[in-house]
């Protein structure tokens, strides 16, 4: 479905599985209000919305939550390519970005475009921030090879234009994600894909970024979809690190995710009490 297009591309996404997920699952006559405490990507509670549940998800990633409010809880407003050209205006501060992030996870140029965006997204408002922001982390996404933020050395690479010393498949990778091209020519080519995930279904849908337990035990719903991270596996918070000090606009220091690195004996009784009602 081309709503999909508007979700970043991130580690463990389901749109693979969403078959599988809901084939067992209560339509919305049944079980009208959906509940996805891990929203994470975002595909399975956007999906559950164009079912017409009325969807309550929650992620206490600030990625993830600008998911939520930009896809799940906005039903009509869309960036345009006049909101394009105010996010591109070139500011004379330096960010984090620029300063931090480059040249060894962003080409330069793109590093002070995406510096531009977050800055002038703030002047952006309701909805459209939002989608401004997803904008900024899909474009975020498009620029690494392969969708991996740890191959340094291809960026450095890159920025010292030794194409030939690289590996064809990744210039290949790097060429078809748009990095040699112009920033404002890759924000263009993502912006009809962020606008393609905004619809109504006719619902007060919301997004929330809140400890999984809190948020549990303050919403009501029919059904509960709970996909934690998984236990032994990459932590999110090591994976997409310079995301999210993107997104912050400076260092992060991580805090493991009790998910990523406890069995589920021991944290997955407290989620089901917690959802019990």
């Amino acid at each position: 479905m081309r709503m999909f297009q508007s979700l970043p591309s991130y580690i463990g996404g389901k749109r693979k599985l969403l078959g599988t997920i809901f084939r067992n699952l209560p339509g919305p006559e049944i079980a009208p209000t959906f509940v996805d405490p891990f929203l994470g990507g975002g595909a399975v509670s956007l999906l559950a919305k164009a079912r017409g549940h009325r969807v309550l998800c929650n992620d206490v990633a600030e990625r993830s939550f600008i998911v939520g409010k930009a896809l799940i809880e906005n039903h009509q407003g869309k960036l345009t390519h006049a909101d394009l050209v105010k996010l591109s205006l070139s500011t004379e501060v330096k960010g984090y970005a620029e300063s931090q992030l480059s040249p060894h996870v962003f080409p330069v140029d793109h590093a002070a475009h995406l510096d531009c965006c977050l800055h002038n997204a703030q002047h952006l408002q309701g909805a459209k921030r939002w989608l401004a922001k997803l904008l900024i982390v899909k474009y975020a996404l498009r620029l690494r090879p392969m969708g991996n933020f740890g191959a340094r050395k291809i960026m450095l690479q890159v920025a010292g234009g030794e194409w030939e010393d690289m590996n064809v498949n990744y210039v290949r990778d790097l060429v078809n994600r748009g990095l040699p091209r112009h920033p404002i020519r890759l924000a263009e080519k993502l912006l009809p894909q962020i606008n393609s995930g905004v619809f109504s279904n006719g619902q007060q849908n919301q997004a929330h970024r809140a400890d999984v337990l809190e948020f549990l035990g303050k919403v009501e719903g029919d059904v509960c979809y709970l996909d934690p991270p998984y236990a032994g596996t990459q932590s999110y918070e090591h994976a997409l690190k310079p995301l999210d000090e993107l997104l912050y606009g400076g260092p992060i220091k991580i805090t493991p995710n009790p998910y990523s690195i406890r069995p589920p004996t021991e944290t997955h009784p407290p989620l089901f009490e917690a959802a019990s009602h």
